[in-house]
């Protein structure tokens, strides 16, 4: 059984050709298993800022002590107004000295699928990566896979541009696993 979903996963995890994909320009594979794979291979988390994907949450879901967005659209759920010198919250309360506690939700933190490279045909995984929309829109705007990055990526980041730079530079399509192990090697490839 594990031989048959490892075929499953080396079939799905591919570049489809323009005749393989939908009006849409995403391969019906994409619907039916990829996405979900994904944002599942990721817990169902963003996996740039740790909010947890919650479906059918709407406009506001819990976060949770793995969080690590920013704290703009948030608000407190059943909070608590503690003294300061006892409670070890990091978001501050309206009145000096004092701290409040409890459940926080973030605003519109749903969980997409992004391709990194913007080919939707393109669904290898370094190319895949679940981000909330929050997240999805600053990588989107900020990150181009072909344009020389002369600074260190972001620790998320680093498996990703490790299969990329394998694919580009080396022509070698790799797994996860193996981006990890060679990580220094590949992200060496675009500092030289």
């Amino acid at each position: 059984m594990a031989d048959d979903s490892a075929d499953v996963l080396a079939v799905t995890f591919r570049v489809y050709l323009p005749d393989e994909c939908g009006k849409d320009g995403y391969p019906p594979e994409w619907h039916a298993t990829i996405k979900h794979a994904v944002r599942e291979a990721a817990e169902h988390r963003c996996i740039r800022c740790l909010h947890p994907y919650a479906p059918g949450a709407g406009q506001w879901s819990l976060c949770d002590e793995q969080c690590r967005h920013e704290l703009g659209e948030t608000r407190m759920m059943r909070a608590n107004l503690l003294p300061s010198t006892t409670a070890s919250a990091e978001i501050p309360a309206p009145n000096p000295g004092m701290y409040l506690t409890g459940q926080v939700e973030a605003e519109w933190r749903i969980l997409t699928v992004h391709h990194l490279n913007g080919d939707k045909a393109d669904c290898r995984w370094w190319n895949l990566v679940s981000l909330c929309q929050r997240c999805h829109l600053r990588v989107q705007r900020v990150v181009l896979m072909s344009r020389i990055w002369p600074w260190e990526h972001s620790e998320w980041f680093r498996p990703y541009v490790a299969g990329y730079y394998a694919s580009v530079y080396l022509g070698e399509d790799i797994t996860r696993e193996e981006a990890v192990a060679r990580l220094d090697e590949l992200l060496a490839l675009e500092a030289a």
